[in-house]
């Protein structure tokens, strides 16, 4: 045998190991997929970069046939072992094309990352529509999007929260949502009552309008319209993270910010008037903005657009759920939004309701803008601490 050589033997018990740590790794992957239901640990613990002792855990479960039926849970809480019996559990439930993922991870803009510095354990959740890439077409999900209906969208809610009372070993969890996502918190709070022990409502409500069809030629809502190509849209947050001074992608505007400023106080799907967001006012900041909107996603089944899925049952059950409501309303986007947010808070029956209404501020201002934290997290912290079971 030449110098250097390795030994016949050794080459074959390194190739034999090498054949059944593959096998093994192959075998895991494919028992996984093949498992279509129960949530499993897909990764974690890592520590979150701009919340030092913050750490994160991501649990994923397959929950139907397609590659997009899937959703995903994330935990943050302080320390890299989970608490084993957390007094606060908060399951935080995303606005429309939004997801779980944290976009901002410091905690004066990010609100689950307030909360787990505050020592309260928080779980996220990621929707369906999180694992549908933007690279498809509306025509090759049209038939999946279909059947996502809210329905269906609150069974997995229902599912992350019975896996998140499990883990915890929680009797009641808190629910707080965004937007859509105040909507599904009520919606579950009126269908599990007895597990919910508050709802945080952060600008949004119950819907006010009977359902009707949803038509046919309107499956797949795109986030883009048609002055506004998804790729340029990613283009204008990317520039104002990488250089908000830097230049325009419309030149009639000076710098990226100053598009950015101007796409969300114009936005006419929020009322034009700084609706969306109101950076002109001081309630949000154009970088800070773009970090959160980057990581939206495209897609949104339409049927949810047409339906109020709150039967006269389901109204009669929350109304006597007497679940304690804490809700904050933007004042930008119509005279009446405040007063639905008020409608629905107190939706519940419960004497307890804290209501927080603000004028001037945008959508976004009330979830990642400059005064959330002390004016929306800060509260939210103390009003938890009060109700814990």
């Amino acid at each position: 045998m030449k110098p250097g050589q390795i030994p016949p033997s050794r080459l074959m018990r390194t190739s034999l190991a090498v054949t059944v740590l593959m096998a093994a790794i192959l075998a895991g992957a494919w028992a996984a997929f093949a498992d279509p239901s129960g949530f499993q640990l897909a990764g974690g613990p890592v520590e979150l970069t701009a919340a030092q002792g913050i750490y994160e855990w991501r649990y994923l479960d397959r929950i139907g046939d397609t590659f997009y039926d899937k959703i995903a849970l994330h935990r943050f809480a302080r320390g890299s072992r989970p608490p084993e019996h957390p007094s606060i559990v908060v399951l935080y439930l995303p606005g429309t094309n939004q997801n779980g993922d944290i976009a901002l991870y410091d905690p004066r803009y990010s609100f689950p990352v307030y909360l787990a510095t505050q020592g309260i354990d928080v779980w996220t959740l990621d929707y369906r529509t999180h694992f549908v890439p933007s690279s498809v077409t509306p025509a090759a999900i049209s038939d999946v999007f279909k059947r996502w209906t809210g329905e269906v969208f609150e069974s997995d809610i229902a599912a992350a929260a019975s896996f998140v009372m499990n883990t915890t070993g929680a009797k009641k969890i808190f629910v707080a949502g965004f937007s859509r996502g105040v909507m599904f918190s009520y919606l579950f709070a009126a269908m599990h009552p007895s597990e919910v022990a508050g709802i945080i409502a952060l600008d949004g409500f119950i819907p006010r309008r009977p359902s009707q069809p949803a038509p046919e030629d309107h499956v797949v809502d795109d986030l883009v319209g048609k002055n506004l190509t998804w790729e340029n849209r990613q283009f204008l947050m990317q520039s104002v993270i990488a250089n908000p001074n830097g230049p325009a992608p419309l030149p009639k505007y000076r710098t990226a910010a100053e598009n950015l400023e101007h796409v969300v106080y114009d936005s006419k799907a929020f009322g034009g008037k700084g609706g969306l967001a109101n950076p002109f006012g001081g309630y949000s900041d154009p970088v800070v903005l773009a970090r959160m909107l980057i990581g939206y996603d495209r897609y949104w089944p339409a049927v949810q657009d047409y339906e109020n899925p709150f039967t006269p049952e389901l109204r009669a059950a929350l109304k006597q759920s007497k679940i304690p409501v804490i809700a904050f309303s933007s004042a930008n986007i119509a005279p009446d939004w405040p007063a639905w947010v008020v409608e629905s808070a107190h939706s519940t029956g419960s004497d307890d309701v804290t209501l927080r209404t603000f004028q001037g501020w945008g959508h976004l201002d009330v979830l990642c803008g400059t005064q959330a934290r002390s004016k929306v997290f800060a509260p939210t912290v103390a009003w938890l601490r009060r109700h814990r079971t």
